[in-house]
Parts: structure tokens; C-alpha cells; sequence
């Protein structure tokens, strides 16, 4: 059984948005190279606890590493894929956690979820599908029209 992560994308409308922003987090620190090439800076999301669960999410043998999928507009909306949990230390505060992100966002079917603070686990029977692999609702679907479909319990 599979194991992710959730958590919510403070002050985040869109998945544009998420996106723009983690954009600027990676060139904000992007370094040239010896052969004056940019190189971005790995995307970590720090928070404050690390998980104890932190082995199932990577090492799981019978599925890929987990995910993060991110909630915003009381909705999960996307999810990236976990590489790696670092431990960050904080100069004159206690140690915390990094979760280094990989790739792009996959947008997933819309889930209303309550808010919380800091992250959750997810298990893989209540995470929600990827659009991609359902059908083109994202395309056939605007997205605010998708959400209201589903606050309705109509989708």
C-alpha cells in the first residue's frame, strides 16, 4: 500500500500560481555552473516536523515513492512526487524537515478537503486520481465550473 502526504498551499488560488511561485523559489537560488550554465536549486518544501512514516513514503517496494499533493481552495487540486526528506538545520532553532519535490505538477480529480494545519498522511485508497488517467475533464471542464460540480456532489 502506497503512502503520501498532504498539505495545504497557503495563500495559493491556482495551481498557476503554485506553479509561478515554485518557478521563482527555483531560480531565486539557481547557481551558474563551470560552464556558465544555470543551474536551479533543488525545490524543498520545509516544515516542522519530519515524518515517522518517512520510509514508507520512499521504500515502499510494491509502489513508487509517494507524493505530495497539495490542497488549496479547500481542494486537493495536484500533487508532486517526493524524492527525498532532508533535515534542515535552522541557525539557532531546532531542525526541521525538507521535503525535496521532482518534477512538474500532475493535476488530479478535485477532493474537498477540510482545513488543517501542517501535513497528513494520505493513504493511496483515499488519494484522489490523476485527471490524466480518468478522462479529459480538465479540458472539457473549466476548473471553477469542475469545483462547483463537485461542492455540488455532482461530479
Amino acid at each position: 500500500m502506497g503512502l503520501h502526504l498532504i498539505k495545504m498551499a497557503a495563500g495559493i488560488t491556482s495551481l498557476q500560481e503554485l506553479e509561478e511561485r515554485q518557478t521563482f523559489l527555483r531560480t531565486n537560488g539557481a547557481k551558474m555552473n563551470s560552464r556558465k550554465k544555470l543551474v536551479e536549486k533543488d525545490l524543498i518544501h520545509v516544515t516542522r516536523f519530519f515524518p515517522k512514516r518517512a520510509d514508507e513514503i520512499l521504500n515502499d517496494t510494491l509502489t513508487p515513492p509517494g507524493s505530495l499533493y497539495w490542497v488549496f481552495q479547500k481542494r486537493i487540486q495536484a500533487r508532486q512526487k517526493i524524492a527525498e526528506f532532508r533535515e534542515m538545520p535552522i541557525e539557532g532553532g531546532p531542525t526541521k524537515c525538507g521535503i525535496v519535490l521532482e518534477g512538474s505538477f500532475v493535476p488530479v480529480e478535485m477532493s474537498p478537503r477540510k482545513a488543517f494545519q501542517g501535513w497528513r498522511y494520505l493513504t493511496e485508497e483515499d488519494a484522489p486520481n490523476d485527471l490524466g488517467f480518468r478522462s479529459n475533464l480538465k479540458e472539457e471542464i473549466p476548473p471553477q465550473m469542475q469545483a462547483d460540480l463537485i461542492e455540488l456532489c455532482l461530479l
